[in-house]
């Protein structure tokens, strides 16, 4: 593992090195000279005060050649050096709006998901109200056909008694007629009592014969009118307890009517939930839209990353060449120094 922190006089001796051995010193061709040591910043904090120290006149005594070498060493470190200072604050930046637009998501997806329990819970009373409404209504036509039938046979009694009272005029009737005939034999017996008294008491035994029958005639049917009397009492009870179930069901109408009034109020809630849902699935898919189009640009920038680091490379290559160029002319130029000096 590398240590860490280097000095500056093991950055310098590298640096040296590198320029001897014709490599550009950049600040990771030093930090593997140092072994993978110490970190870039303190690097090129260390190159900056070597410049400095040395006044921007490359090595000592070096000559023209060392100095270009190490004005376009120092050149390509801070190039590279920046590059990646602005590398990683634009890394920074989208990192940061990639994390708020997650957040972003993530509280969208929340508000969608309480939307969609709200909604079903809205659906789920809506359906509660629903069965209690038909369940009344099928307590109210049970409550209707039991009216229906009740009133049936309260017609049905009524036409009993009417039927009743006829038969009760009709024996009325006949006792009348017994008594007239009863009352003409009597005349008849008194004007003829001596000579037809026998056949008058065998027709009065007869005659009372036939009012007991019809006494007990009207007896039965005066029992069968009392009989009637009672089923009509009996029914009149029943339809009173009909009309009173028939208030008791309207008052549970008129209570159900505020429920159903808050059930419409309900579905309009279920219908807001649901335009709230799709408001929300829209953002949803915006949020979605801005992680693609962040996605694309994070491509574009490591496009960008590519296109520096291949103009990194081909400006190190460029130095290269400068640096063997200025190193094949450097002893041809000794050559003609001494030609000069001899002639």
């Amino acid at each position: 593992m590398a240590r860490a922190g280097v000095t500056k006089g093991e950055v310098q001796r590298a640096r040296l090195a590198l320029i001897k051995a014709g490599r550009h010193p950049s600040i990771d061709a030093i930090r593997i000279e140092l072994g993978n040591t110490g970190s870039k910043a303190t690097i090129f904090r260390h190159l900056k005060d070597i410049e400095a120290d040395e006044g921007g006149a490359g090595v000592p005594q070096g000559s023209i050649s060392d100095e270009l070498l190490a004005f376009v060493t120092n050149l390509a470190g801070r190039m590279e050096f920046e590059a990646q200072e602005r590398f990683d604050a634009l890394k920074a930046g989208h990192a940061e709006e990639v994390r708020g637009l997650r957040e972003q998501l993530e509280k969208a997806r929340g508000e969608a998901r309480s939307s969609r329990a709200e909604t079903e819970r809205s659906q789920v009373e809506l359906s509660t109200e629903r069965s209690a409404r038909q369940r009344v209504e099928a307590e109210l036509a049970a409550l209707r056909l039991e009216h229906g039938q009740l009133t049936t046979q309260l017609q049905g009694a009524q036409e009993q008694i009417r039927a009743a009272q006829a038969q009760v005029a009709s024996l009325e009737e006949k006792h009348t007629h017994a008594r007239e005939a009863l009352e003409h034999f009597r005349n008849a017996s008194r004007e003829q009592r001596d000579r037809e008294a026998r056949q008058y008491e065998q027709q009065l035994q007869y005659l009372q014969r036939e009012a007991a029958s019809a006494a007990e005639a009207l007896t039965a049917k005066q029992t069968e009118v009392r009989t009637a009397l009672q089923e009509k009492a009996d029914a009149l009870a029943l339809l009173t307890a009909a009309r009173a179930e028939r208030r008791y069901v309207d008052e549970q109408l008129r209570e159900l009517k505020p429920a159903a009034e808050r059930l419409a109020v309900q579905n309009q809630v279920v219908v807001d939930l649901r335009a709230q849902a799709e408001q929300a699935g829209q953002q949803y898919e915006a949020l979605r839209a801005r992680a693609t189009e962040l996605e694309q640009r994070n491509g574009e920038l490591d496009r960008l990353l590519a296109a520096a680091n291949a103009a990194a490379e081909s400006q190190g290559q460029l130095v290269k060449e400068v640096l063997a160029r200025i190193n094949n002319g450097a002893p041809a130029a000794k050559a003609r120094s001494k030609a000069s000096t001899a002639g």
